[in-house]
């Protein structure tokens, strides 16, 4: 149960409104909508990074993901593992991204970026060699758009572990029989 209440739909402003109708009304929005002096300019960061073509969203997936397992967040977990299949990531894939170490079975750069991530997300850094074998499959803005996602979404783990808020109901897991 959530610590902090999650807003109601009908109560937030229209920029809001707008967002929860086009991205859905998930618990994790209107929770964070609980701060109207800075969501609508979140969201519009959240809208940048979903709409943009820098990464599929295949790869925008494995990344989110792969977060969501570093950071043990439940929620994102949840919910990105009812949405990696919609950009063609396999249970099998989203069972390696929960991997302690290094991930396998995915491409060479697909590889690149999940080890950049989970070493960014674990070390608070990246080392040199990293750095420059992640510089051969992402150029300059490339690469700063994946710091930034990395930060929006390590960010709100945080934020979503802090608070616990309830898994929404499309990713809740099948019970079993």
């Amino acid at each position: 149960m959530s610590r902090i209440p999650l807003t109601p739909v009908e109560s937030v402003g229209p920029a809001a409104r707008d967002f929860m109708r086009r991205r859905g009304e998930l618990n994790a929005f209107r929770l964070l909508a609980g701060a109207p002096k800075v969501f609508d300019g979140w969201s519009a960061m959240v809208d940048a990074q979903l709409d943009s073509r820098t990464f599929g969203p295949r790869l925008r997936e494995l990344v989110v993901l792969r977060i969501a397992h570093l950071q043990r967040c439940t929620y994102q977990i949840a919910q990105h593992t009812y949405a990696g299949p919609r950009t063609g990531i396999s249970a099998v894939e989203i069972s390696a991204l929960s991997a302690e170490g290094p991930v396998s079975g995915f491409t060479d750069p697909e590889s690149t970026v999940l080890d950049f991530v989970s070493e960014l997300c674990t070390t608070g850094t990246v080392t040199e060699k990293t750095f420059a074998a992640t510089r051969t499959v992402l150029d300059e803005p490339e690469l700063s758009e994946l710091l930034l996602l990395v930060s929006l979404y390590y960010g709100l783990a945080l934020v979503l572990n802090a608070v616990d808020p309830d898994v929404d109901h499309d990713a809740r897991p099948e019970p079993s029989s």
